[in-house]
C-alpha cells in the first residue's frame, strides 16, 4: 500500500480495529450519564466516527469520488456493524444485540448524510469563487 494510500484508508482501518479490540473485552463498564438507553448513544458516536473516516478514505478529497463513496461507506460501514454484533455472540461475558446494531447503523448512515450535505456545499462555495476569472476547481 503506497504511502498516500495509507494517508486516506489508515485512518479508518485504525478505528475499524479500535472498535474490534474494545467490543473483545468481556465486559466492557461505560460511564454512567443518567439516561437507560445510553450504550445506545456510545455506539451511534463510536460509528459516526467511523462512517466519517470511511467517506474520509473513499472520497480522497475528491468531489467526483462523493457518490461512490458515500455507496462503499454505507455497505463497509453497515457490513462492519453487523460482523461486530454477530464476533459479539462469540465473546464469554458478551452478546450481540439487534438495538445496538441498529444504534452502529445510525451512526453510519448519520455520518454520511452529514458528510455528504457538508461535502458538497463544501465544492459548491468553492466553485462559486473564482481566480482571474476562472473557477478555482
Amino acid at each position: 500500500m503506497t504511502k498516500q494510500r495509507c494517508w486516506w484508508i489508515g485512518p479508518a482501518w485504525a478505528w475499524a480495529l479500535l472498535i474490534l479490540a474494545i467490543t473483545s473485552y468481556p465486559k466492557l463498564e461505560t460511564p454512567d450519564i443518567g439516561f437507560d438507553a445510553q450504550d445506545k448513544l456510545y455506539h451511534f458516536i463510536i460509528y459516526f466516527v467511523f462512517g466519517v473516516l470511511l467517506m474520509r478514505a473513499f472520497t480522497q478529497a475528491r468531489y467526483d469520488l462523493l457518490i461512490p463513496a458515500l455507496k462503499k461507506s454505507a455497505i463497509i460501514g453497515i457490513a462492519f456493524a453487523v460482523f461486530d454484533e454477530l464476533h459479539q455472540l462469540f465473546i464469554p461475558g458478551r452478546h450481540g444485540d439487534v438495538l445496538d446494531a441498529i444504534a452502529d447503523i445510525c451512526g453510519i448512515l448519520g455520518s454520511i448524510f452529514l458528510f455528504f450535505i457538508l461535502y458538497k456545499r463544501f465544492f459548491e462555495n468553492i466553485q462559486s469563487y473564482s481566480v482571474a476569472g476562472r473557477p478555482l476547481l
